[in-house]
């Protein structure tokens, strides 16, 4: 006797009174109880606790350290200002005359560099580099 497709799962399908839905319901039943026993374990909870604490604090401390360098350069920036704003307070407590006398100072300054040392002797070769003995 040969059965087709629809016989064969009708009569291997109901084989001692399970049928496929019984089956999945049982794997879905008892893979509900694994997932349970794993979530409550404390062992797991730990594993999963110590992996997350390994991914992160590598994180943690470079934030740290990048939080440390911006607040050095936060700092300097801000003694920077501050300094910035006790000249410019006390040079509007001088007056106009002492900025005028650091505008020649800077000038003279100036002057005297470029005599010393002209714009066009700051390239000087003495040698090629490209000889050949002839």
């Amino acid at each position: 006797m040969v059965l087709n497709s629809y016989e064969q799962y009708f009569v291997f399908g109901n084989m001692h009174g399970f049928s496929p839905v019984d089956g999945f319901v049982e794997i879905s039943n008892c893979l509900a109880e694994v997932i349970k026993y794993v979530g409550n374990e404390s062992s797991t909870g730990l594993f999963f606790i110590q992996h997350h604490t390994q991914n992160a604090v590598p994180n943690v401390i470079k934030l740290k350290n990048n939080i440390i360098d911006k607040s050095h350069e936060t700092t300097l920036h801000t003694e920077d200002l501050e300094d910035s704003v006790s000249m410019v307070r006390s040079m509007k407590e001088c007056g106009f005359p002492i900025a005028d006398e650091m505008i020649g100072d800077i000038k003279k300054s100036l002057a005297m560099m470029t005599t010393k040392h002209p714009k066009g002797r700051l390239i000087h070769r003495s040698t090629s580099y490209f000889q050949t003995d002839s």
